[in-house]
């Protein structure tokens, strides 16, 4: 018989057989499906098996369901394959199928959900519906860390989700380190504007001194920031915002997310280094076990 996972938060671990025509799941005791998870509405979601087909029907939650990264609309039914991550609130759970133990590695990393409490909070003029905007690039890159192997994919995804959030930054780039010697290995990068003076390039300062610290940097404004702080690359670009976090996976650092403004300061709230570091979390972590992966491939050629 088949059953209903859930693969993190406060229920993880627990399986559910499909035996009804319809499961409902929520954080009401009457639910079919009882789930702690305070995120989780009350009556969040249906799921409906009809044939070898299940069909999942979000019912007006607060904090939405999300399915294969993206989010539904309320009050209408979308096929679901078996296996397929879906979110409701910040509970993670599939159909038919469990998540392999790599994925799972990547889900136990994950601790991006304090976007939900911000709900209440004032809103930033330039990013209406913040939190809920923030929570769609969460799943996103959730998403694609739990299907993908291929690492250059996934980098190239992240970048594009982060730089759709940030309006106002220009560039975004991972810079990934070989193990063994701490040479840079791989320069992924994304670009917004065409302009002549939004070039393919990074501080290197910048970079390096996250890479040896292991913590991230930011700065919203560089006329603002001490000479000390200001490597001439910035200057002479005309650097004017940077964020830059690192990616750290079982103490090892794997590389750098980095990403800028050209020309014009505050391209991010100070709120945004915190999203920033909580995706490099899951993203170093994909890193690694793309690299595994591909070792273990070399191996069996």
């Amino acid at each position: 018989m088949p059953k209903i996972y859930i693969m993190n938060g406060p229920d993880k671990g627990r399986s559910f057989e499909v035996d009804e025509e319809a499961i409902f799941i929520g954080r009401a005791p009457d639910n079919e499906i009882h789930v702690k998870d305070k995120s989780v509405s009350r009556k969040h979601l249906k799921i409906v098996k009809r044939g070898e087909k299940y069909y999942v029907t979000d019912l007006g939650s607060k904090n939405g369901t999300f399915i294969d990264g993206m989010r539904i609309a309320g009050g209408k039914e979308h096929e679901v394959r078996e296996g397929m991550p879906i979110a409701a609130g910040k509970t993670f759970l599939s159909v038919g199928k469990a998540y392999p133990d790599d994925v799972l590695a990547v889900l136990d990393s994950i601790d991006l959900f304090k976007e939900l409490d911000e709900e209440g909070k004032s809103e930033v003029k330039d990013r209406p519906m913040t939190a809920k905007k923030n929570m769609d690039l969460i799943y996103k890159v959730s998403n694609v860390l739990m299907q993908s192997l291929n690492m250059k994919e996934v980098m190239e995804r992240i970048l594009h989700y982060i730089l759709e959030l940030l309006k106002r930054i220009d560039r975004g780039v991972i810079i990934l380190i070989d193990q063994e010697t701490g040479q840079t290995s791989e320069v992924i990068s994304i670009i917004k504007s065409t302009k002549d003076d939004c070039k393919a390039a990074y501080s290197r300062t910048i970079v390096e001194r996250v890479i040896k610290e292991r913590t991230p940097v930011s700065m919203l404004d560089t006329l603002e920031e001490k000479e000390i702080n200001l490597s001439e690359s910035i200057r002479v670009s005309g650097i004017r915002s940077i964020m830059c976090v690192p990616l750290v996976s079982r103490s090892k650092v794997m590389g750098v997310i980095y990403v800028d403004s050209v020309n014009k300061p505050h391209g991010f709230r100070k709120e945004d280094l915190d999203l920033l570091t909580a995706l490099s979390s899951p993203a170093a972590v994909a890193i690694e076990n793309s690299l595994l992966y591909s070792k273990y491939r070399e191996g069996m050629s």
